[in-house]
């Protein structure tokens, strides 16, 4: 049996030193597939998880995933980069089933709507007076809450302040705005 420096130093290919290094778990392994693949692998992950940061956890359980499944990969079945591939595309899939995807585009899109409020840009005329209408069919208690966090910049701690309201009641009623508006959206 080769050692992981003799795999590294024979004149194989990276593929065949990838895989004799995950047939006997070295780490070094799992830091080839990232230099090597990496990129590839992200960029399937991209196209269906748009988010940079999502796509980059995903990525990162892909990886794992590699690592704890290193001995179901059959160099018979399939290459490694199409192994690699149908993993990640797998792993993306399931993220966008999650709940925490699902918010996030949520939140992304009540955002967008916020923050069109807040452009000085003339070109979205019928765009903006959506989103005014939007934020004008919240209860006045969030309505002053969203001007002063998203429009005027308050930190959540400056508007319990300046209202005189506690800390988690502030943020309570920001969150219960945004899902509110979420609702419309």
């Amino acid at each position: 049996m080769q050692t992981a420096t003799q795999i590294l130093t024979s004149t194989n290919s990276v593929e065949s030193q990838i895989v004799s290094l995950l047939s006997v778990r070295d780490k070094k392994s799992i830091g080839l597939i990232f230099n090597h693949y990496g990129n590839a692998l992200m960029n399937i992950i991209l196209r269906v998880i748009p988010d940079k940061q999502m796509s980059e956890e995903v990525l990162q359980k892909v990886l794992l995933k590699v690592w704890e499944n290193a001995e179901q990969y059959d160099p018979q079945k399939a290459g490694l980069y199409s192994w690699l591939v149908a993993i990640s595309r797998n792993a993306a899939l399931d993220q966008r089933k999650t709940r925490d995807f699902k918010q996030s585009q949520t939140s992304n899109s009540t955002l967008q709507v916020v923050s069109l409020e807040n452009e000085p840009s003339t070109n979205n005329g019928l765009e903006k007076l959506m989103a005014k209408q939007l934020l004008e069919q919240l209860p006045e208690k969030y309505k002053c809450l969203i001007n002063m966090s998203f429009f005027e910049g308050y930190s959540h701690h400056e508007i319990a302040e300046k209202l005189d309201l506690p800390l988690g009641t502030v943020k309570t009623r920001i969150r219960s705005a945004l899902k509110h508006l979420r609702s419309f959206v």
